[in-house]
């Protein structure tokens, strides 16, 4: 899957959670601070995100990563990585 993808993906998954545009959230934008988001509306998308593309990451793994998670890219990172692994079977 292209990166492109799974950050277009994902910035859907935001839109649906939340009453903000696609083209308002940038790769960039801090949640908290830029698009207001709350721990919980965070959450939610984690979650969304794991289950979208088939992560499965523990839940206390997840809510520890989520104090990590900040912006698009760091969500696209956590995709990626998880991909990554799943490949070379770690």
């Amino acid at each position: 899957m292209e990166t492109t993808e799974i950050r277009t993906q994902i910035k859907e998954v935001i839109a649906n959670a939340t009453s903000i545009d696609v083209a308002d959230i940038s790769d960039n934008a801090s949640f908290e601070d830029e698009l207001g988001l709350d721990s919980l509306t965070l959450l939610e998308i984690a979650v969304d995100v794991d289950h979208i593309f088939k992560l499965d990451i523990p839940d206390e793994e997840l809510s520890e990563r989520l104090q990590h998670l900040h912006t698009v890219q760091d969500f696209v990172d956590l995709v990626l990585s998880h991909m990554t692994s799943e490949k070379v079977g770690v």
